[in-house]
């Protein structure tokens, strides 16, 4: 008896809060946002991310989809994430530059076919209180480097630069093993560090061409 009289209790009680809650249930819907004919990407729109001192916002395109097989067109560039080499089950596959004054939205690729593996507005207050947002830079995975038929972690990547806006997006870096540092310098001008085939490399960039002024190859401990 006891029994019965707490299940029929427990059974109303849960017909009541259905009753009263059932409006603020709320499914996410499926974004159409992109091509996805065989299922597997589960579209969503990541965290806005405001770019420095700008009007503008980016906003990544994510999938679930853990790994991006390589297409038989020639792969352009795209997608976003986070500036370490570890992965989570949600990818950035393009992103959308989203302008707040004026609401013109654009995205930065055409494709869905590579990972975004960083995203950097271009600005140090380091050496100025006032420092302008002189462009983005990104760390792409856009090239089946090792032969496996997928973009993943395993591959080289590809370090570029562009506009606040997306515009005069500029490969600076190709098939690059890791970057160690990139910043702005007093002049205003990109300071990078990076690693390709076992050789420490250092560069300045001029973000008013995006034209490299020089590069070097670091000394090893010894060299005259």
């Amino acid at each position: 008896m006891f029994i019965g009289i707490v299940t029929a209790t427990l059974f109303i009680s849960y017909k009541l809060f259905s009753e009263l809650f059932k409006d603020e249930i709320v499914e996410q819907p499926i974004l159409n946002l992109a091509q996805d004919d065989k299922k597997e990407e589960k579209w969503s729109l990541g965290y806005p991310r405001k770019i420095g001192n700008t009007d503008f916002h980016i906003i990544p395109l994510e999938s679930e989809k853990l790994s991006v097989e390589k297409s038989q067109q020639d792969i352009r560039l795209e997608s976003f994430g986070s500036s370490s080499y570890g992965y989570t089950p949600t990818r950035s596959k393009n992103v959308l530059l989203l302008n707040g004054n004026t609401n013109h939205a654009a995205w930065l690729f055409p494709t869905t076919e590579q990972l975004i593996i960083d995203i950097k507005p271009l600005v140090d207050r380091k050496f100025k209180d006032n420092s302008l947002t002189l462009g983005i830079s990104y760390e792409v995975i856009n090239s089946d480097t090792n032969n496996d038929q997928k973009l993943d972690h395993t591959d080289k990547l590809t370090f570029a630069i562009s506009r606040v806006d997306g515009s005069e997006y500029t490969e600076i870096i190709t098939d690059y093993n890791n970057i160690v540092e990139s910043s702005l310098n007093s002049d205003g001008n990109l300071f990078v560090v990076f690693i390709h085939q076992n050789e420490v490399y250092s560069m300045v960039v001029d973000l008013a061409s995006f034209k490299i002024l020089n590069k070097n190859l670091l000394p090893k401990v010894g060299d005259l």
